[in-house]
C-alpha cells in the first residue's frame, strides 16, 4: 500500500490525481473504497495500490484516511 494525497479532482468527469513522492497518478472517483463517507476534494490523505491502467499506472482501492473539516462539523450537528 501506497499513501499520497489527491491533489487534483474533476467531480463532473469523477477522475482526478494523488501524488505520491512528487509523481501525480490517476485514479477513478469509483475506486475509492469509502467514497460514500466523504465530499472529494484535494488535500485529502489516501491509502491506495497502484496497478496498470490504459495510459499508465492507476491508483485502486483507495481509502480516504482523514476527515473534511466541513464533513466533520456535519456529523457533530
Amino acid at each position: 500500500m501506497f499513501q499520497g494525497k489527491i491533489v487534483r479532482f474533476n467531480t463532473e468527469r469523477g477522475f482526478g490525481f494523488i501524488n505520491n513522492d512528487g509523481e501525480d497518478i490517476f485514479f477513478f472517483a469509483d475506486s475509492i473504497l469509502n467514497r460514500e463517507d466523504y465530499f472529494i476534494k484535494p488535500d485529502l490523505d489516501v491509502e491506495f495500490e497502484v496497478a496498470p491502467g490504459f495510459k499508465g499506472p492507476q491508483a485502486v482501492n483507495i481509502t480516504i484516511l482523514e476527515l473534511d473539516d466541513d464533513q466533520d462539523e456535519e456529523s457533530a450537528e
